[in-house]
């Protein structure tokens, strides 16, 4: 603390800018294209999601594990190991103040790249029916086994103090937000699951394409 107080005693202070909240008024799915002479096709899916103080944000968590996280996911094994569409396919999501976002991502053969969007879209369908026991038990244990990992290193424990200190004002140790992971039933994924999945569909696409027609007919 000393070292740091040596540092930063002749720092002034200034006025923090304004937060400024976010806006979405989207109801359509909009698809947004940019045409580039590339081998592979990059493709996002989204939708709206949850922000970082929402109640329901660990069940959506949850579901995005299961949708698109690791080797296992269904996103994975589907586009990927099953049909060869993608190297790589995954989903991620954003937690913001305010807003949130889930995304799924994949690189495809551009010939192929309707087949890969269709099936993406078949996996957030999927998501709307009740998720297995078991596929919940693995999620909850890789979610939770990472989250200890993150303990060892010095750096992933002060952004993980350091951002809910500054965003939140309170702090959630590791082992509370374990309980609040255990805490998960099928039940409650399959309510968040048909609100967050029930969302209008965004598309971006970034590939050998003139127009974003065809793309837009996905969506329908």
């Amino acid at each position: 603390v000393d070292a740091v107080h040596a540092e930063v005693r002749g720092w002034t202070s200034g006025t923090p800018r304004p937060w400024i909240p976010s806006k979405s008024g989207r109801t359509q799915p909009v698809v947004a294209l940019e045409h580039r002479k590339t081998e592979q096709a990059h493709f996002c899916l989204a939708l709206k999601g949850l922000s970082s103080t929402h109640p329901d944000r660990y069940e959506l968590d949850m579901l995005n594990v299961i949708l698109g996280e690791g080797m296992s996911s269904r996103l994975f094994l589907e586009l990927r190991e099953k049909h060869g569409l993608a190297y790589d396919a995954h989903s991620a999501v954003s937690h913001f103040l305010d807003d949130g976002a889930l995304t799924i991502y994949a690189g495809v053969d551009p010939a192929r790249i309707k087949d890969a969007v269709k099936m993406a879209r078949q996996q957030i369908d999927g998501m709307k029916m009740r998720v297995p026991d078991s596929e919940l038990d693995k999620a909850k244990a890789m979610t939770k086994g990472r989250l200890l990992l993150r303990t060892e290193d010095s750096r992933s424990m002060a952004g993980w103090v350091g951002t809910q200190e500054l965003l939140f004002h309170e702090v959630k140790t590791v082992d509370q937000v374990a309980e609040i992971i255990d805490g998960i039933t099928t039940e409650g994924m399959e309510r968040v699951a048909n609100d967050i999945f029930g969302r209008p569909l965004h598309l971006a696409v970034v590939g050998p394409f003139r127009s974003a027609l065809r793309f837009e007919r996905l969506l329908k």
